[in-house]
């Protein structure tokens, strides 16, 4: 994008818009406290970063009417008040936003007789945030309306499975995929249902057709891991974690299965892991053993990404990131379908297909979000304004609401919210702002920004 102007700009004050009363920001500012921790044993300074901060200030013509500068600013409120400066107002422009203390309300008449105040906002609790606008400014809602989708910019991508027969990716069968010894199978995935209506399979090559069976790792019904085998691609072996994930629907994890063939003690072992980041391990439920050594039977079916026997049968709803199949336990690689931009790679070289008229590729982002609400004004019985996503802007993906993305109810204005959204569920790619209403509304003026954040972020 090419260097801008700062024309078409608006700032809006506790859910009153005075753009029209504003001479000039002077400042944006989100600073980041820098703290000395220089040791004798140093030459030079040492510092890390502390609190981060935020402030806004402007200067503003002197307007008495209803609505305008001075009843506005006057009053220097103890409580909050929430400030946004929109850079356009245009659906997707930045927007500066602050949660703040007004700390003063300085006038000061020129000899040119000009009338002007210097107004200082400073953050409180969260510092200042840029996001994006889900509004063209202040939008205006009349009735119930589902609003336009706006994109992120880039974010970690995923391969979408809609749970039904046929959908799903695959690589053909090759000598690495089959591993008669042990084996060690790892996905990052993120489950619409975490307890599915039906048994889903999350990586395999497993097919019940021609008893080419070798090895699947699932999640029941009842929210536990399953790990199948056969020593002989016809009669079926089967472990389950003896606890279940517990994950909340919706919300992304690492799952793991291993199976030790020949633990030493004339037995063979499978355990099932979870974990936040695929490094970092923790042990699901106790270790389950099989009563004899094993091993695994070498077919030919095809290695498979959310269903098993050649995408016919337990087909796994919700986004796909990635996954591993190791030869041997924390072993050799020898699978690691990722979701890239437009297909499947695979640092091994393995080439994958998706399948399905209905999968398609997006991206989300993993770490939360904050929401800002000014509404500014309102008539009628309520209106509720919330946050819906969808991976494809609604072409195969349905607008489904945000966990965590509605804003209290309005039945009067003006008002202002900050929202927060948990990391723990992927935020897609395209995000809109819908109204709906219980009562009925004839006219809602606000405006929604949103914050994605980049990194993990404590307030």
């Amino acid at each position: 994008m090419a260097k801008e102007h700062g024309l078409g700009a608006a700032l809006l004050v506790g859910g009153v818009n005075l753009s029209g009363d504003i001479q000039q920001v002077d400042n944006i500012s989100c600073p980041v406290n820098a703290l000395d921790v220089t040791g004798i044993d140093k030459t030079a300074h040492e510092r890390i970063l502390g609190i981060r901060d935020g402030a806004i200030s402007m200067t503003t013509f002197f307007n008495t009417s209803t609505g305008r500068s001075h009843p506005t600013l006057k009053t220097l409120p103890a409580a909050d008040v929430a400030v946004s400066y929109l850079h356009r107002q245009t659906i997707g422009s930045p927007a500066a936003n602050l949660i703040a203390k007004q700390i003063n309300y300085d006038g000061s008449r020129g000899s040119d007789a000009g009338f002007t105040f210097s107004v200082q906002a400073q953050g409180n609790s969260y510092g200042l945030e840029w996001g994006e606008l889900l509004t063209a400014g202040l939008r205006t809602d009349t009735g119930a309306t589902s609003g336009t989708g706006v994109s992120a910019v880039s974010g970690t991508n995923y391969l979408s499975l809609p749970g039904t027969t046929g959908h799903y990716a695959s690589t053909p069968d090759a000598a690495a995929l089959d591993i008669t010894g042990d084996i060690d199978v790892r996905a990052r995935i993120s489950m619409d249902d975490w307890t599915p209506a039906t048994d889903t399979a999350i990586v395999g090559k497993y097919n019940t057709t021609g008893n080419q069976r070798s090895y699947l790792l699932s999640v029941l019904t009842t929210g536990a891991l399953n790990f199948q085998w056969s020593e002989d691609g016809t009669v079926q072996k089967t472990k389950t974690s003896s606890i279940a994930t517990g994950f909340t629907d919706g919300t992304a994890h690492w799952i793991r299965a291993t199976l030790d063939v020949d633990n030493g003690a004339s037995n063979a072992d499978v355990k099932f892991y979870t974990s936040e980041d695929g490094t970092t391990w923790t042990q699901l439920g106790t270790t389950q053993q099989n009563g004899a050594t094993t091993s695994i039977f070498s077919g030919s079916a095809i290695l498979e990404l959310g269903s098993r026997s050649a995408g016919t049968a337990a087909n796994m709803a919700g986004k796909f990131f990635s996954a591993q199949v190791l030869n041997g336990l924390d072993g050799t690689v020898v699978a690691s379908p990722v979701a890239g931009t437009s297909s499947i790679t695979d640092t091994t070289g393995k080439t994958w297909t998706v399948n399905g008229a209905n999968s398609f590729i997006s991206f989300a982002t993993l770490y939360g979000a904050q929401a800002y609400l000014q509404c500014s004004a309102f008539t009628g019985a309520d209106v509720t304004i919330k946050l819906q996503q969808s991976g494809d802007n609604g072409v195969l993906d349905t607008w489904t609401d945000i966990s965590g993305g509605g804003f209290t109810t309005v039945t009067t204005g003006p008002t202002t919210e900050r929202i927060a959204i948990s990391s723990a569920f992927p935020l897609e790619r395209y995000v809109r702002a819908v109204t709906t209403t219980s009562g009925g509304f004839t006219s809602a003026s606000f405006a929604v920004n949103l914050v994605r954040n980049e990194a993990t972020v404590t307030f």
